[in-house]
């Protein structure tokens, strides 16, 4: 598939078939992850796969937004490894953790996988429910599965401005 329109026919799945995604395929998606470009090529992703009930019973209770998928993907970042500016110390973290969960939902997306991002948690209690180490900050999940069948896009998804909106020639 041309990859506009594998990113046309993308949407965000917000209801998932129970069926688990196959190991094979798990593995590119986080393969895909592996190989994101970082800042300085510091890779400082973590990323967490939650499959177990336990697991997806925490994220569950900290976030509406996992949907019931059977498997969420956690990105992380390691704060001690992430790369900061000299000159003001801006970290770039977010960015990486952002390229890192775009490249696996694209990866998933070629593999008739569906996804969600999310960013609609409450950081502090997912760091406090997995217990994660100080320097290791969640900045996005990532549900996983099949679309159910009842599953659509978001009538709003397929709504855009007009390109002459976002960019400018100067």
């Amino acid at each position: 598939m041309d990859i506009l329109e594998l990113l046309k026919n993308r949407y965000s799945v917000r209801d998932f078939a129970p069926e688990q995604v196959p190991e094979e395929l798990l593995s590119k998606i986080l393969e895909a992850g592996r190989i994101a470009p970082t800042a300085k090529n510091q890779q400082p992703q973590r990323v967490y796969v939650l499959q177990s009930e336990e697991a997806l019973e925490k994220i569950r209770a900290v976030t509406p937004s996992a949907y019931n998928a059977p498997t969420v993907l956690m990105i992380c970042a390691d704060m001690d490894v992430a790369w900061h500016r000299t000159n003001d110390g801006w970290c770039a973290a977010p960015i990486d953790t952002s390229i890192i969960t775009c490249h696996m939902m694209l990866e998933a997306q070629s593999l008739g996988i569906g996804s969600c991002w999310v960013c609609a948690f409450n950081a502090q209690k997912v760091k406090d429910v997995f217990d994660l180490p100080e320097n290791i900050y969640p900045y996005s999940l990532l549900p996983i599965g099949y679309p159910s069948k009842e599953c659509e896009p978001n009538p709003r998804h397929f709504e855009r401005f007009p390109i002459e909106n976002s960019v400018k020639f100067i």
